[in-house]
């Protein structure tokens, strides 16, 4: 039996490769209800409240202040911009970017956290 794990996880980005690991976290135990995704696309948003039941919010709030863990699945070309609505409310976030071409430098400039 899968025991959910205890942290709560937020997605920047909600697209394919978040959808992919999404499902893999809720397939391995983890509830919907631990998991936030930032999404602005309407119609992503509304697949991924229906193909995992998370919760999806338009933009950057305080509600990501809950998460302990920000996977960052965003185009490379936006995630500097992401980065500054996000930043306020995940100070105490592990980030961990899928983005490719990223470096950890320009993340932790972005975010002004060495997490």
């Amino acid at each position: 039996m899968n025991t959910p794990h205890p942290q709560h996880i937020a997605f920047i980005g909600g697209g394919n490769m978040a959808s992919a690991i999404l499902g893999g976290l809720i397939r391995q135990g983890l509830s919907a209800r631990q998991i936030t995704v930032v999404e602005p696309f309407a119609e992503t948003a509304d697949q991924l409240r229906q193909n995992f039941g998370v919760a999806v919010l338009p933009e950057a709030s305080a509600a990501l202040g809950a998460a302990q863990l920000v996977v960052w699945a965003v185009k490379p070309q936006v995630f500097a911009q992401a980065a500054t609505p996000v930043a306020a409310h995940t100070a105490q976030a592990l980030h961990l970017s899928v983005a490719a071409g990223i470096r950890t430098d320009s993340i932790r400039s972005w975010l002004h956290t060495e997490r």
